[in-house]
């Protein structure tokens, strides 16, 4: 007895692993990956670790205005966020083709029958 039933499902087998192990492995990278953000024109640059947590802050002496700590604080959230977008597009960039490769394998195996 096969696995293979004439419906391809080896072929979804091996799509399967391939797809775990390149996940596992995009995970991996991702994980180790730092991204930064800025607001004000650079004045604050706020660095993210792949995992979406802050890492490092480095504010401007020019943004660190002691009488305006509103628009400071408002500036290092601008750069928190960007850095985070920028984290999600390099996650986005690394997990599409694998979606898009494993989209193409369904289509095949219901093209095949």
């Amino acid at each position: 007895m096969t696995l293979d039933d004439g419906l391809g499902i080896g072929k979804l087998l091996e799509s399967a692993r391939r797809l775990q192990h390149s996940v596992a492995q995009a995970k991996d990278e991702l994980g180790a990956l730092t991204v930064q953000g800025t607001a004000g024109g650079g004045a604050v640059k706020a660095t993210v670790s792949g995992k979406g947590g802050l890492e490092k802050l480095h504010i401007s002496p020019v943004a660190a205005d002691p009488g305006n700590t509103q628009a400071l604080a408002n500036l290092i959230v601008s750069a928190v966020r960007n850095a985070q977008e920028n984290l999600i597009a390099r996650h986005e960039e690394r997990f599409l083709p694998m979606l898009e490769s494993l989209s193409i394998d369904l289509q095949g195996l219901s093209g095949s029958r």
